[in-house]
């Protein structure tokens, strides 16, 4: 039986912990190297990269929805409290719990259309690289699903920390 912290084990849990931000990493490389390659192709050899454009933008896509997500996970999406941070802690409690039933909403709802778009538009062709249009779309439903297990994930490290102030934990946001 293997160690409760096996090597394996630490990867997994490493992948898990960083998905966002290495595909998300891909995805950038992705976006500077196939805008760079369609300059050079445009204005050196004069013969421009016709499928750069579109790697681009379904690069940007998924920047946008995994990059959405690890602020999600890291609690960089800003608010403002300017209303609450002179409530009692009672109205407080109930404004954040209100906060966290519209976020999940917002989020299943987002994946549930995102994956009906995504699955609707598998026979759609993309126009250069005749891929499916549901590699563009298909991060909206991923990424939203994403976006709820770490929004939980906060839920339930704010319950463990909710005697810390948003300083103490590094976070600029309520």
């Amino acid at each position: 039986m293997p160690s409760l912290d096996s090597p394996h084990q630490r990867r997994i849990r490493w992948w898990l912990e960083y998905f966002e931000e290495v595909v998300g990493g891909i995805a950038l490389l992705a976006i500077v190297f196939s805008v760079s390659w369609g300059v050079v192709t445009r204005y050196i050899t004069e013969q421009p990269a016709t499928w750069a454009s579109e790697v681009a933008n379904l690069s940007f896509a998924w920047l946008t929805f995994f990059g959405a997500s690890a602020c999600i996970k890291y609690r960089l999406h800003p608010s403002i409290d300017m209303l609450t941070a002179s409530a009692p802690p009672h109205v407080k409690r109930l404004i954040a719990g209100f906060n966290h039933v519209l976020l999940l909403s917002f989020f299943g709802f987002m994946a549930w259309f995102g994956l009906r778009f995504t699955i609707e538009s598998w026979e759609t062709p993309s126009a250069v690289l005749q891929i499916p249009q549901s590699f563009l779309y298909g991060p909206v439903a991923l990424c939203s699903c994403l976006m709820i297990v770490r929004h939980v994930q906060v839920m339930r490290r704010g319950v463990q920390h909710d005697h810390m102030s948003d300083q103490a934990r590094g976070s600029h946001v309520g």
